[in-house]
């Protein structure tokens, strides 16, 4: 192994310490628990495989490897139910508890899944745009037209369900404490 091949494994090896974790809840979010393991296992093996074209922020370009191995188990032989498995286990922001809000819950499970996947990126991987329209493969403008055209849609939603205006249904995490 020459120096230069050494020091692609030992950043690629940090890199799998640093991002292994967030892949598994993204596949997690996406296929369950159950395939959680094998996505995430396949899409670091798919990022080693082309470790040589490894950016310098790799975490977006995970998600959109992840994103594609995601759509391969969707497509497997078993593809209806695992897509409606997937749709169960979808779940509102982090700080939003379905149990505590159903009307937020039914607002989310009413969005097509394409909304969901841009809402989730920004609120659940934290991802800025510019990240999150990598794992898309679009632009940033683009995604940004997305993102606001699926926040719109989820307030119509919560309108439907009649959450109260006076109260926040997601919180907003850009004002400061």
């Amino acid at each position: 192994m020459d120096p230069s091949d050494r020091e692609r494994a030992e950043r690629f090896a940090a890199i799998f310490e640093r991002d292994y974790g967030r892949v598994h809840a993204y596949a997690a979010r996406r296929v369950g628990r159950d395939a959680a393991d094998d996505v995430a296992a396949e899409t670091l093996l798919i990022a080693w495989r082309r470790r040589d074209r490894l950016p310098p922020d790799p975490l977006p370009w995970l998600y959109g490897i992840a994103r594609n191995v995601v759509a391969r188990h969707h497509h497997s032989g078993a593809r209806g139910r695992a897509l409606r498995r997937s749709l169960e286990l979808e779940r509102p922001a982090p700080s939003v508890d379905p149990a505590d809000d159903p009307a937020v819950a039914a607002a989310w499970a009413a969005l097509a899944p394409r909304d969901r996947e841009v809402l989730a990126l920004i609120a659940w991987e934290e991802l800025p745009v510019r990240d999150a329209a990598k794992v898309l493969g679009c632009s940033a403008a683009v995604f940004s037209v997305r993102l606001h055209r699926a926040r719109r849609r989820f307030e119509a939603e919560l309108a439907r369900g009649a959450v109260p205006a006076s109260r926040p249904a997601v919180p907003d995490l850009t004002e400061a404490s």
